[in-house]
Formats: C-alpha cells, structure tokens, sequence
C-alpha cells in the first residue's frame, strides 16, 4: 500500500471534494498527487453536494480511493446572514480543530491552508503539544487582507496591531510555509522574519491542460472577458467607466459570474446605453473551457492594496486556453511579472486611468494577430511551468524531504 510505514499527512480545509469551489479543488488534488507515496487523511466540513464521495464529479474531478476522508457535521446556522454566517466561521473552526486533536499522532504532518484563518492559531498549538510538522498553504495573508477588502479601515488601529501581532506568531510558528508568488513570498517573509524566511517557499498554482485547450474562433469584434466574482474590491464599476469613455466600435465586452455589484453594473450598461457589454451569469467549472475560448483577452484584476495578498489562481487557465491576459493590478505582482517576462498580455496599474482608456480606445482589427500569438504562447509556457504535474511534483518533493 502506498505510504505504508510512512508518517500520515492530515490535511485540514473546511471546502474539499465534491465541492468544485477553488479551494475544494486545489486540495483535492494535492491530496490525489500525494496518496501515491504518503498516507493522507483529510478533515474537513462538511460537502454542500450529496451523492457517493468517490464518483467523478461532471467536471471530471475525482477523489482517489486511497485519501481517507473524515467530515465534521455542519451547524444549521443559515450562511446567508452575516451574524449567523461569523458564528458559523467559528463552529467550523472549532470542530475542525477538535477531530484533528484527537486523530494527529506524534511526528505526523500537518498541512493546513489558511481559510477560515482562525485555524491557523489553534493547529499551531496542536502542533508544538504533539510534536508534529506543520505546513501552511497560503491563500490569504491575514490579517493584511482585510484592509483592501474594508473589513478592518487602518492598519494603525490597536484592532488591527493586536491581530497581526497573533497571526505573525502562528505563521511563524509553521515548519514550511507554501506561497504562490514572489509577491506573497516578500509579504510572508515580513511576516515571520528574516530568520525563518528561508521555510517559505513558492509553488504556484497550475492550469488545467488536458481538460482546458485553445480553440480558436473569429468573432465579428475583438471581445474582451472577465469571468469570476463581481465583487466591490475587483474594481468592476471603474472598469465600466473605462470602456464607456473609449467607446470603441470594434470591442465587445463580457461579464461571466455573479456578485454584489452585479446589479449596479446591469444600471451602468443600461444607463449608458452600452450595447456591446453582455451578462452571463454564474457557470459550472466544467464550462471553464467553453467560456474561456468564447473572448479573445481575458481581464484578471486585484484591487488596489493587495500586493502579495493574493494570487487569482484562474490566470493559469487563461493560459492553457490559449488567452492573453489584460491584468489591473499592482505591476510588480506576480501575474503582472508573469505577463511581462513572457509578453503574454498587458498590464496596468489600478490607478492608470488614462492609460487603460487608451488602451481600449485604440485595440482595432489589426490587433488579432497580435493578440493570437500572445496566446500561443501562454500555451506553450502553462504547459511548460504550470501544468498539473510539474507542480504537484513540487508538492511530492516538499513531502518527501
């Protein structure tokens, strides 16, 4: 058997398979990738689908048969409320924490990623009492990431100083720390100090190339996609005013998924007049590469204030469908060195209004044949760098030292 005689990993999310959301699928396939050398078990809350947790998802996802899977019940506290859903954050939290206490051995390893982020100061506690080495993927850098998102309004608060003062420790505290770029790698390492920096290590997240692959159709305008949450923190309201202001003939503009902005966007278009920007909805992850191949550049923002707090990990599969990528962010992230290094897009500051209005003004015909070569070579690089066993090989060495 795979592992046997091998420390066990306990992996601890509370969103895995059969869920599809994207932190539920990362972790579903480290945990496959990791099953062929190690004994891995998962704890983890409990699935929002039903049906047997080991059939193929319609997305082709699948749990291997050897990742043992222990669920903690869920609360009936209604997630759609924002009392009842902070509570709820908790509950998990602690219940989570309690089955890991009572399974984790001495000398086992720990691999937790860090959502809900009150995990991180409870496993690191069940770390130093049973002797065991903990890993923390990191998906948000708490609590630097409630500050762009307006949770928290200043950094300067004693709130804030207090919570970072906790956060810091129990990152410190971690044998290994996984980053996703080198923008998250120099904000991590500020925050567990130069001596401990050389734990934090940078494995990226990957693009899904056998399932995801170009396909290139001529659309009557260069149509230009933005695909994921309409949130307030992605800056879409400005966006809109930016194509508005172009006002260029030969664009068209999509808007796939759903969120709090939605409605104010639909009254902008409507308002507006803008006839050339369309609303999709939300979409299965199994139409990923239908929606991706229908644009011919794909949009990727990151708000203001979120250098190295964050990667969008739906860039890689921008890249394995063949799409440059027009991203609106801080330029020294790392999507944005990503894009430059490879000339695989085009990249903006947040705050370059003149120049992303200039930008959509002045796209026209000629462009396509620019704009195809990009993609070309996003393929080529994805399949190069990010495909998904050059990086679970990463996770498989990290396991293995």
């Amino acid at each position: 058997m795979a592992g046997e005689g091998k420390n066990k990993i306990w992996i601890v999310t509370e969103l895995f398979y059969p869920d599809e959301t994207s932190t539920a699928f990362i972790l579903t396939k480290i945990a496959n990738a990791l099953s062929e050398s190690h004994d891995v078990n998962v704890i983890c809350g409990p699935s929002s689908y039903s049906g047997d947790s080991l059939s193929v998802t319609s997305s082709g996802n699948y749990l291997d048969s050897r990742v043992v899977v222990h669920r903690v019940s869920d609360t009936k506290l209604d997630k759609n409320r924002l009392i009842p859903r902070i509570l709820r954050f908790f509950v998990i939290t602690f219940k989570l924490t309690r089955s890991l206490k009572c399974k984790v051995q001495e000398g086992d390893d720990i691999f937790v990623v860090t959502n809900p982020a009150p995990i991180l100061l409870t496993v690191s506690r069940i770390k130093k009492r049973k002797n065991c080495r903990l890993t923390l993927l990191v998906h948000d850098v708490f609590p630097e990431n409630t500050i762009p998102a307006g949770i928290i309004k200043s950094s300067d608060s004693l709130f804030y100083r207090i919570l970072k003062r906790i956060f810091d420790l129990a990152y410190k505290a971690a044998d290994k720390l996984i980053v996703l770029g080198r923008d998250m790698k120099e904000v991590v390492c500020c925050k567990v100090g130069s001596d401990d920096s050389e734990k934090v290590e940078i494995i990226e997240n990957w693009g899904e190339t056998e399932t995801i692959t170009p396909e290139y159709e001529q659309h009557e305008k260069i149509n230009i996609q933005y695909a994921g949450n309409l949130g307030r923190v992605q800056g879409l309201m400005n966006l809109l005013g930016y194509i508005n202001d172009a006002s260029n003939p030969n664009l068209s503009f999509s808007f796939w998924g759903d969120g709090a902005v939605r409605g104010e966007m639909e009254r902008f278009v409507s308002d507006n007049n803008l006839t050339d920007v369309s609303f999709h909805g939300s979409y299965r992850r199994e139409d990923q590469k239908k929606i991706i191949n229908s644009c011919d550049l794909a949009i990727v923002t990151l708000a203001d204030g979120m250098y190295g707090l964050g990667v969008p990990s739906k860039t890689y599969n921008i890249l394995a469908a063949g799409k440059p990528i027009l991203f609106i962010g801080d330029p020294e992230s790392e999507i944005a060195l990503l894009i430059k290094e490879n000339a695989i897009g085009y990249v903006f500051a947040c705050s370059d209004v003149a120049g992303i209005t200039e930008f959509f003004k002045s796209l026209s015909e000629p462009d396509r044949m620019l704009l195809a070569d990009m993609g070309k070579r996003a393929r080529e690089i994805v399949e190069r760098d990010f495909s998904e066993s050059a990086i679970m090989k990463k996770y498989i060495d990290l396991f293995s030292k």
